[in-house]
This record gives structure tokens, sequence and C-alpha cells, in this order.
């Protein structure tokens, strides 16, 4: 008997490197971080938690991360 194959889901979460608008510096965030992010340099808040998908406040997104 043969196995059939049972496709794996894509995730529909991402990594996305951000540079503050403060200070410039980069940081990695979760898209659906449940808690707000802070810039590890300034300390200044970059994300808002929706429930959902993050706000992005004081931050650029430069890359998406696989």
């Amino acid at each position: 008997m043969r196995k059939r194959k049972i496709p794996v889901p894509m995730p529909k979460s991402r990594f996305y490197k951000v540079m503050c608008k403060n200070c410039g510096a980069e940081n990695i965030i979760f898209d659906r971080a449940s808690f707000p992010t802070r810039c590890k340099v300034c300390g200044t808040q970059l994300v808002k938690p929706t429930g959902g998908r993050v706000e992005i406040i004081n931050a650029e997104i430069i890359a998406e991360l696989g």
C-alpha cells in the first residue's frame, strides 16, 4: 500500500528585520508578538500588539526573514 503525501502547511507568521527611527539600530521582531517590543539600544517601543499582527510604530521594515 502506498503512503499518501500530506502537504505541510506554510506558516502564516514571519520575522522582520526593522530599523529604529530614533537611533538607527537594527532589531529582529516577530510579526505576531503578544507584548510590546522595544529597541535594544534606546528602549523605544517599536511595535504595538493588536491581537493579530503587530502595528509598527517607531520602526521601518528592512527585510522579511523566512
